[in-house]
């Protein structure tokens, strides 16, 4: 069974903040994603860390966004990234050049000349550099999907974040994005593979209202996870905090309520054996190697 799937009830006894005991009849999933398609070693976001992260056997998480001319594109800040992203004519973005205008205020035209993967990343030492442009939600389906039947390789799930750039954001972007976003996966037909992840809670209450069948996953940066889901009015397929904040309880309570816990960025391989242990269902890397043996 897919680790998207709603999960059965399991019955969970918490012995101690440190020892999760599972009751029998329980059998746990694990499943593990490319956060940004593995942004240690591919560029961010782009086809080819899709397709690399794809070799190693897992599930690809992206962001996305909708372009001034409503244009759903895979992306994660909310401007041209001077740390890493060149110009049209090849030269680096500047902190003034991005500071200039949001990522939301391009035309798809507009973003699809700037490059994101020849300039080195000091976060990530190991990355490849290879041209690489912003891809459309679209495309990027359309290619990582072919890759998979290509090369007889398992067809991915999705992980997808709504991004909502900022909280005075006008409530019809949000609802745009989110129709548009369903839109395409209903009609590339992969609905069943795909969960789609926010920070904003109008943006997963929407979902749940108009789109009842599709997973959510409700992100968090910090909070305690009992005030945390009370801001919902029901309960999303995962909760996903930061690893930080995971603790034996959280998962406990999360699997009796019937959610998966899906966990981001855990880019150690003793975190991430340590959470598997623990009962986590979803961790996400930026290092895709990592979950190798």
């Amino acid at each position: 069974m897919m680790w998207y799937k709603n999960r059965i009830s399991v019955p969970v006894l918490l012995v101690s903040l440190n020892t999760l005991v599972v009751l029998p009849g329980f059998s746990q999933s694990f499943e593990k994603m490319a956060h940004r398609g593995g942004s240690a070693l591919m560029p961010e976001n782009t086809i080819i860390a899709m397709q690399n992260a794809m070799d190693f056997g897992v599930g690809l998480e992206m962001d996305l966004y909708l372009s001034k001319d409503k244009k759903v594109f895979v992306y994660h800040d909310d401007k041209i990234s001077p740390k890493f992203g060149s110009n049209p004519d090849g030269t680096p973005v500047t902190q003034e050049q991005a500071a200039k205008k949001k990522i939301i205020d391009f035309t798809y035209a507009e973003l699809k000349p700037y490059d994101l993967g020849m300039r080195a990343h000091p976060d990530f030492p190991r990355r490849k550099r290879v041209k690489a442009g912003i891809p459309l939600l679209t495309e990027l389906i359309d290619s990582v999907e072919s890759y998979a039947r290509r090369g007889d390789l398992k067809l991915p799930n999705y992980s997808m974040e709504i991004k909502v750039p900022n909280a005075s954001l006008a409530p019809r972007y949000k609802v745009d994005l989110v129709d548009s976003v369903i839109q395409i996966i209903s009609a590339k037909s992969i609905p069943d593979r795909v969960i789609i992840q926010s920070f904003d809670i109008e943006t997963l209450e929407y979902l749940h209202q108009q789109y009842p069948d599709v997973k959510t996953a409700y992100l968090v940066g910090q909070g305690h996870y009992l005030d945390n889901l009370k801001k919902l009015s029901f309960t999303p397929t995962a909760y996903s905090p930061p690893y930080q904040l995971v603790t034996p309880e959280l998962i406990a309570y999360c699997h009796t309520k019937n959610m998966l816990v899906v966990t981001w960025t855990v880019n150690n391989k003793k975190d991430i054996e340590r959470l598997k242990q623990m009962g986590v269902d979803v961790v996400m890397s930026d290092y895709p190697d990592y979950f190798l043996p």
